[in-house]
């Protein structure tokens, strides 16, 4: 499969995928606690915190139409089962690792830029641009502008000491300027 056929597929596919993982996880899903909550107050506006919810799986499924990938002798684009968290629309889902205690605040807070992105570009802008840029820098996970954006606010909130930044601007500011590809 090339690229172009590739990117087709998983933008195609990506955007429905997670639309269902929302409407499934929301059922089980709850308001953030009160603990996260304060932890995040004042990164985050009231409404946006007020619109998440969290919720908890022993496990982060890969799409079910990654087994065509599978078929074809193909690597996987990304393996979501080793991930700590992932954001569907509103709808945060923490992978339950069979560690006691709450997941850090860290990671629900970057998820919450997700979150907010999302809530900004809509689910089928947002897989867009995920799918394409991972495309676009040879899959490399790191690489993709809005997993840069949120692990950069998340290291800023690490090192904040809890005096919080309006992170919700500097995600909206971060998303007016477009993706282009790598030059060759």
């Amino acid at each position: 499969m090339d690229l172009e056929t590739l990117v087709a597929f998983l933008v195609d596919n990506a955007g429905p995928w997670i639309s269902e993982q929302r409407e499934r996880h929301l059922e089980t899903s709850g308001s953030l606690p009160d603990t996260t909550r304060a932890a995040l107050r004042g990164y985050f506006e009231p409404e946006t915190l007020d619109r998440a919810r969290i919720g908890s799986a022993s496990l982060i499924e890969n799409p079910p139409f990654y087994s065509q990938f599978e078929a074809a002798g193909q690597a996987i684009p990304l393996d979501f089962s080793v991930w700590a968290g992932i954001t569907f629309g509103d709808v945060i889902l923490l992978s339950d690792t069979g560690e006691s205690g709450p997941m850090p605040h860290s990671v629900v807070f970057h998820e919450m830029v997700h979150l907010v992105q999302y809530g900004i570009l809509g689910i089928a802008e947002f897989a867009h641009r995920y799918v394409t840029s991972l495309a676009w820098n040879r899959f490399q996970y790191m690489t993709i502008p809005l997993e840069m954006t949120a692990f950069d606010l998340q290291d800023r909130f690490e090192r904040s000491d809890g005096r919080p930044f309006p992170a919700e601007a500097e995600i909206r500011r971060r998303l007016d300027v477009a993706p282009t590809p790598p030059q060759s």
